[in-house]
């Protein structure tokens, strides 16, 4: 490791002029020593001083504050020897002490006034001073001191040259403000403690004396340094000789004096440290010995170990060791050792500055964190110096800094080894500041201090950090030396940020120097801690460019990426191009490494294993936020340098960095959730808990009732869901509807499911950041409100957190509050001026929910505040009836108006009619002035209604209108209705209303009046007399009964040709494919078939009917394509889903969440097995209904692995429970999709659901030849040459029982079958072969294809499509099939719709359904025929197989006939 160097910041910064002059004036004197110091804590202030001039300046600007000249008598100028920071009553000044001819003064001067406000004479010369108390008078925070130093306003403690060290009364109760220096105070020493301090106080005061106790008398060697450490209580006092005394300030007496290794030379400086949790209540106090002050060349530091029998915490606040038990030094460092190599000897060594910074770790607040004694975490003492040498005009100066708890870690070493350099020491790290002596050459530095805020380590690579990053060669820093003409500000930077700069500065001249850079960051402690045991040489260059690359985004170093990508972007070089494609590879493989980590570190946040977040888990987070965002900068980066892309190229680039950004605001969102405690989420919801949590099944409950609440509020006039946290969500779109559904118990709707649904919602890249945000917020609102301790905090920290503006945080509140039925106070969000305004469709969700709930009031409110725009006429329509609603009819009217079109204007009208007519406003509204198309409109409306009430307003409107014929005749149709009804209440309402009319007639003429009454009447038109007349039949003529039979064309011809041939093609495919699939050594094929083209062939859905596909050959080939697919665990589980979805890019699989597993117990587990209901009868049969299809080949083959296949295709979040059986839902007509877990067995052309569908599969007859092959008990297909037609429905019937819900249970039931089941599907051998055997009674064995001999395997003959319908009876059926008898009813249903699919087909001719259904009709309720499945024998002759088909054609013509 190299030296680390400070760097200049800001070069020097001047004095004023005025402060030079006044601080040069007195320079030539023997005693005129310029000297200065920076003030400790938190002021910024630095005081100068030389002879009697005080100079005041601001440490950071170097401006002048303050200045003051002391005076003296007898005309001789006092010099400044000793001056102390000191504040009190919110007032900043110094303690100085002044030299004179005949003695010392003591003085307090004031920077706010800038002159002296207290002054005491001292006895000797004075050298060093300490202030004890700044507090007036017995308080809490003097209860640590002496009973009598409490009765003191203000304790001082002043040293002289003699030894003397005094204990003085500052009187900062009586400033007056009008003494000074000259009018110095006497001082009034006690040799010992007086009983009454009280009064002997008050009566000094009175005569002008400060009181004073003697704390050690004049023992000859001088003080040379004072120091008062509140920790302990005690008070430093150095000698001149090396001796070191410690004074209890609670008893007033000296607990240790001794002197130091480094023997007689003087105690410059004395500064405290305390390590972290030191179980032996040890502390340690830092004692440096220079000669400075006589020209020496020594420095030496000396540790000293303080041990004290107690530690507590004071009611101030303040932590207290009591009971010192012994005090040893354990370390000590030789500066002229030659620790720091120099080029010459040493001349003069002088030490600039000693000072102990502290970095507390902040409590949580609790009671207990609160009443702990805590230490620091960071305790670091650093020390300067300045060597001069012989031969060299500029000094050196160095800075070092000492880690107490390194040292700790460090076994606690008394010395630097022999073999060790200061550099290379794990505890101490050393930094030279020659660059600000170059600035400030020759000027010499009179202090230097480290700011205590700017010390920190840099980022840790990795969790845990490795050891180099512990060293104090990591701490970075910020400090200002004080020079005599002004000051200077530099920065020291640790090793690992000295190399970051390297590795920026380098760029990507690095390729060139990969090793070397390797080399110095491991040093540094930048790259992982697995790679500190790894030789550098046993990694590859491209393995070590990937550890520095990893270091750059871990550290933040984003310029040395950024710069190398856009410099070799830059460049049209060729390694140029191979560079920028390592970098993004590496880039996009570092993402998805820190995704798979971060769901490891998600997953037992979600899965219920743990109870609450360490801070390990928080770090992790934290580290993969920080290494996701420093990703996505370089991915940025590579957008916005990237040239000559092609479009492909760039779109997944961007796609890249959306997935990077995406993920990085998860992790973001999770680590907020996790520190407001929401996070993990809690196992047993039903616990309560004591922080917030989210309650599913409470929010479940009370959302599910507002939505039943409001259906029935709607009345069907309404959108019942009108909820705004619902419209929010379907705004989302399908994706996260889906994502809702994913986890066990999800609906798709609000709430989700749980907490791990939600925030997988900023995985969505189809959703905005700000509705994400949205949905969120209104989430946290219903868990504050639903937990016990309401709070609004977390909505506030989590605004603040990802600044969202506080105008979506008050519209989110406002449809909170509508939701909950809080109308008024929602309304007032909503109106607030900061609230973000609703979009267009928010706006008519919230009308249309106050609509629904009876708040019309309310809604018309809405409307005159918001103005919501109307872009459609549905807006305008409801904009009316909220008008109307309100009895706004003047306003709904001008709305009309103004937004009515020639297009619109009649639905508009008619929909205002109706209102009006519904809510009663028609009077009002005749009214109205009217236009003649307004009133064309409302005639025509009032005119279509069959209300008496509807015609009476069209009454009175024509009489308002003095339309008095129309309105004549418009009573007298009322009056002809009025004659049929005897209603006595529409009788009065006619006489009422016959009298004005009556009036208004007699102003008409006679012939009017006539006329319209005539045109009132009703006409009445003779009807027509229709009479039957029979058909004439022909005299010679014999009329015969037409045949039967079919009608052949020739495109039926065709069409019969053109099916043969297509069937004995898939036959002939299957076969090979079925014999392929069963052999010993063949594999399965890798690719599935190839489809059609969609135009050709447009994809059907399973469970609907599908249309015409183009004919009979298209759904061969999809057939064809069906069988030759290969069986993949996703195809059987998915069915046809798997060829609608299409993969997902590899960049967006990232934004998918693991599967969270619930941890549950194991009696858990039993009881929730135990509470469901066995499968019953009802669910057998509903199960049978649901998988009524048939077992395919890929079926057949999973079934016969014995094993339950499961895939996850999408994570999603469910409970680990025991499989078991769960009851299933009776068919009720609906339509019902594919099962998951099932693979289509046949690729029929249409799948008919519901209730027919399920209950009667007659397409299975239909199709069993070309679509599908059952099985035999040992696994061998089915050859089925034809199927009885009347015995379908219980062949269907009997395969839906036998098939099994999954391949488990499937494989299950095969082995299972009974005796029965076992004996309807064994089918025998030829029968030559068979006959004894039946005649024995012995059971028969299934023929295997594999049992045939190949060249006979051909002969094997499958049925056609166009010979299903016939009923055949053939000598050569083997075995036949019976099963129980179905209902008679129940079977005459399946008849009919036996013959209703196969007009639907059009495969057969339509007059065979015709008969066979009248046929049943008239032989009534009969047994189902048993079905007939031939097995056709290789070994039979095709002759006997033509035969048999011509006497079943002969029969069925006897039968027909």
């Amino acid at each position: 490791m190299q030296d680390l160097q400070a760097e200049v910041t800001s070069g020097l910064l001047q004095f004023p002029d005025v402060t030079l002059q006044a601080l040069g004036e007195d320079g030539k004197g023997p005693d005129s020593v310029l000297c200065g110091k920076f003030c400790g804590g938190r002021n910024t202030l630095a005081w100068l001083a030389r002879g009697p001039q005080l100079e005041v300046v601001n440490s950071v600007t170097g401006e002048h504050l303050s200045e003051y000249r002391f005076s003296g008598g007898d005309q001789v100028l006092p010099t400044g020897r000793a001056v102390k920071e000191f504040s009190w009553q919110k007032r900043t000044g110094l303690l100085v002490g002044l030299e004179e001819a005949e003695g010392s003064v003591l003085c307090l001067y004031d920077l706010g006034v800038s002159r002296v406000v207290k002054a005491v004479v001292l006895p000797g010369r004075v050298t060093a001073i300490e202030a004890i108390s700044c507090y007036t008078g017995p308080c809490v925070s003097t209860q640590h001191l002496h009973q009598s130093l409490r009765w003191l306003f203000g304790v001082a403690a002043v040293a002289t040259d003699d030894g003397h060290v005094l204990l003085v009364d500052l009187c900062l109760d009586g400033l007056s403000g009008s003494q000074s220096e000259v009018e110095a105070s006497d001082l009034e020493v006690f040799f010992s403690i007086p009983a009454e301090v009280p009064e002997r106080r008050a009566t000094g005061t009175r005569e002008g004396r400060h009181l004073s106790f003697q704390l050690q008398a004049p023992s000859g060697p001088a003080v040379s340094t004072l120091c008062y450490i509140r920790r302990t209580n005690q008070l430093v006092v150095g000698f001149s000789d090396g001796y070191l005394s410690l004074w209890n300030m609670k008893t007033l007496k000296r607990e240790h004096h001794a002197q130091l290794v480094g023997g007689r030379i003087p105690v410059y400086a004395v500064t405290f440290q305390e390590p972290e949790n030191d179980p032996r209540n040890c502390c340690y106090l830092w004692a440096v010995q220079s000669a400075q002050e006589s020209g020496g060349d020594i420095v030496s530091f000396h540790l000293l170990q303080l041990a004290f029998g107690d530690r507590k915490r004071l009611a101030s606040g303040q932590v207290l060791y009591e009971g010192l038990e012994s005090c040893n030094e354990c370390y000590s460092l030789d500066l002229t050792g030659g620790i720091v190599p120099l080029r010459g000897q040493i001349r003069n060594t002088k030490l600039l500055s000693c000072q102990t910074i502290e970095k507390f770790c902040h409590h949580d607040g609790s009671e207990e964190s609160v009443n702990e004694v805590i230490s620091p975490e960071t305790s670091v003492s650093v020390f300067s110096w300045q060597v001069n040498t012989y031969g060299q005009g500029t000094p050196s100066t160095s800075l070092c800094v000492f880690d107490i708890n390194r040292w700790y870690h460090a076994q606690m070493p008394d010395s630097l080894r022999a073999e060790e350099f200061l550099h290379d020491c794990p505890y101490f790290a050393l930094w030279s500041l020659d660059a600000v002596t170059s600035v400030t050459s020759p000027t010499l530095i009179l202090d230097v201090v480290v700011q205590e805020r700017s010390l920190s380590r840099g980022v840790p690579p990795s969790h845990p950090p490795p050891e180099e990053f512990f060293h104090p060669g990591t701490y970075s820093f910020d400090g200002t030396c004080l020079l005599s003409s002004g000051v200077v500000h530099m920065t020291c930077t640790g090793f690992q940020k000295e190399t970051l700069k390297l590795l920026k500065k380098s760029g990507p001249s690095i390729i060139k120097a990969i090793p070397e850079t390797y080399n110095r960051c491991l040093v540094a402690g930048l790259l992982s801690p697995r790679l500190s045991d790894v030789p550098p040489s046993s990694l590859s260059q491209e393995e070590q460019f990937e550890a520095i690359l990893s270091a750059a985004v871990r550290t933040g170093c984003l310029a040395f990426l950024t710069g190398c990508i856009k410099h070799w972007a830059s460049e049209e070089q060729p390694s140029s191009a191979a560079n920028l494609r390592f970098v993004l590879a590496w880039t996009w493989n570092k993402v998805i490494c820190t995704k798979d980590e971060l769901d490891q570190t998600c997953a037992p946040l979600f899965d219920g294993s743990c109870n609450f977040v360490d801070p390990q888990t928080l770090r992790s987070l934290q580290q993969c936020q920080l290494l996701l965002t420093n990703l996505g900068r370089v991915l940025d980066c590579f957008l916005t340098e990237a040239r000559e892309l092609t479009e492909q190229g760039f779109a997944n680039l961007r796609k890249k960095q959306v997935v990077t950004s995406l993920v990085s605001l998860y992790v973001q969102v999770v680590t907020w959730f996790c520190r407001s405690s929401l996070l993990p989420e809690g196992l047993d919801d039903d616990v309560p808990l004591a922080r917030p949590f989210y309650n599913y099944p409470l929010l479940q409950s009370y959302y599910t009732g507002r939505r039943q609440q409001l259906g029935r509020l709607s009345r069907g006039k309404w959108d019942s869901h009108c909820l705004m946290i619902d419209g929010m969500v379907s705004q989302l779109g399908e994706q996260a509807e889906k994502l809702w559904r994913r986890d066990e118990g999800g609906t798709g709707k609000y709430p989700p499911a749980s907490l791990h649904a939600l925030l997988d919602l900023y995985l969505l890249d189809s959703i905005e950041e700000s509705d994400k945000h949205a949905i969120t917020i209104y989430l946290l609102l219903d868990i504050m409100h639903s937990s016990p301790n309401r709070t609004d905090a977390s909505i506030d920290s989590f605004r603040t957190a990802f600044a969202i503006p506080w105008g979506l945080v008050k519209l989110i509140q406002g449809f909170w509050l509508l939701d909950h039925k809080d109308y008024e106070n929602s309304l007032v969000l909503l109106f607030h001026s900061a609230t973000m305004r609703p979009v267009s469709w928010q706006h008519w969700r919230v009308l249309e929910c106050l609509m629904c709930q009876g708040e019309h009031r309310q809604a018309l409110r809405y409307i005159q505040m918001m103005k919501p725009p109307m872009s459609s006429s549905r807006e305008v329509r409801f904009s009316l009836r909220v008008l109307l609603s309100n009895r706004c009819v003047v306003e709904a009217w001008d709305l009309l108006h103004r937004h009515s079109t020639e297009l619109n204007m009649e639905e508009l009208l008619k929909h205002l009619y109706e209102i009006c007519q519904e809510v009663g406003l028609m009077e009002d509204l005749l009214k109205l002035p009217f236009t003649v198309t307004e009133q064309e409109h409302l005639e025509k409306f009032l005119q279509t209604d069959a209300d008496v009430q509807s015609h009476e307003l069209l009454l009175a409107h024509r009489l308002q209108r003095a339309s008095y014929n129309p309105a004549l005749q418009l009573n007298q149709s009322l009056q002809v209705r009025l004659m049929n009804d005897r209603d006595p209440r529409l009788r009065e309402r006619a006489v009422a209303r016959n009298s004005p009319l009556d009036r208004c007639g007699k102003i008409l003429p006679r012939v009017q009046r006539k006329l319209a009454g005539e045109r009132a009447k009703p006409c009445h038109v003779p009807s027509p007399v229709i009479r039957e007349v029979s058909r004439p039949t022909p005299l010679l003529t014999v009329t015969n009964k037409a045949n039967a039979a079919n009608v052949h064309t020739r495109a039926t011809f065709i069409s019969k040709v053109l099916s043969k041939i297509e069937e004995v093609c898939i036959g002939k495919e299957q076969k090979a494919h079925v014999s392929q699939r069963d052999s010993p050594g063949a594999t399965e094929p890798a690719v599935r078939a190839h489809r059609l083209p969609d135009a050709e062939l447009p994809d059907a859905v399973v469970g609907t009917p599908v249309a015409k596909l183009g004919g009979r050959w298209q759904s061969a080939c999809r057939a064809f394509a069906s069988l030759m697919a290969p069986s993949s665990p996703q195809s059987n589980l998915h069915g046809s889903t798997s060829a609608v979805n299409c993969p997902r890019a590899s960049e967006l699989n990232l934004l998918e969440t693991p599967l969270m597993v619930k941890v549950l117990e194991d009696g858990a587990d039993e009881a929730q097995a135990s509470a469901e209901p066995p499968e019953t009868s009802p669910t057998r049969e509903g199960t049978q209904n649901l998988l009524a299809d048939t077992e395919s080949l890929s079926t057949r083959e999973d079934t016969q692995s014995g094993e339950k296949v499961e895939l996850l295709d999408t994570p999603r979040r469910r409970a680990r429970r025991i499989p078991h059986a769960r009851p299933h839902k009776r068919d009720t007509g609906e339509q019902t999709p594919a099962q998951p877990n099932e693979e289509p067995t046949t690729p029929r052309a249409a799948v008919r659901t519901g209730r027919r569908g399920r209950k009667r599969r007659s397409i299975l007859e239909e199709s069993a030849g070309e679509e599908a092959f059952s099985q035999g008990p040992g696994g061998s297909p089915l050859l089925l040459e034809d199927i009885n037609p009347a015995g379908r429905e219980e062949t269907s019937r009997t395969l839906r029982e036998r098939t099994p819900r999954t391949r488990s249970r499937e494989a299950a039931v095969h082995q299972k079958l009974s005796a029965e089941e076992n004996e309807s599907f064994l089918f025998s051998p030829p029968l030559t072969k068979q006959t004894k055997k039946f005649e024995a009674g012995k059971a028969d064995h299934p023929v295997q294809l594999t049992d045939l001999d190949p060249d006979l395997s051909s002969q094997i003959v499958f049925s056609l499509p166009l010979l299903r319908s016939r009923r055949k009876n053939l000598s050569s059926i083997s075995q036949t099939l019976k099963e129980p008898e179905l209902p008679a009813k129940e079977e005459e249903e399946d008849t009919k719709s036996v013959g209703k699919q196969k007009l639907e087909r059009g495969r057969t001719a339509k007059s065979n359904p015709k008969k066979a259904s009248k046929t049943t009709r008239k032989e009534g309720p009969r047994s189902p025929p048993p079905v007939e499945i031939k097995f056709i024998s290789p070994f039979a002759s095709p002759v006997d197989g033509t035969k048999s088909k011509q006497k079943e054609t002969a029969g069925a013509a006897e039968r027909t006939l």
